[in-house]
């Protein structure tokens, strides 16, 4: 679940804006998307590619986290 509480002073539209970033930031919207139609499974090279990509956003978050 993704939310964004008001800091102080924040005006809606930067509010809005903080909220959209970290929405797509966390992908929610594109596996949706992708899981709205069934697809055959990728072959053994795109699955590594998205695993790559997985590690990096993985990475990515517990820097920003932690």
């Amino acid at each position: 679940m993704i939310y964004a509480t008001r800091n102080d002073g924040e005006t809606n539209e930067k509010l809005i804006l903080r909220y959209k970033k970290l929405f797509f930031q966390s992908r929610i919207a594109s596996k949706i998307k992708t899981e709205r139609y069934a697809v055959k499974q990728a072959n053994k090279r795109k699955q590594r590619i998205k695993a790559i990509v997985r590690g990096n956003y993985r990475d990515l978050n517990t820097k920003v986290y932690f």
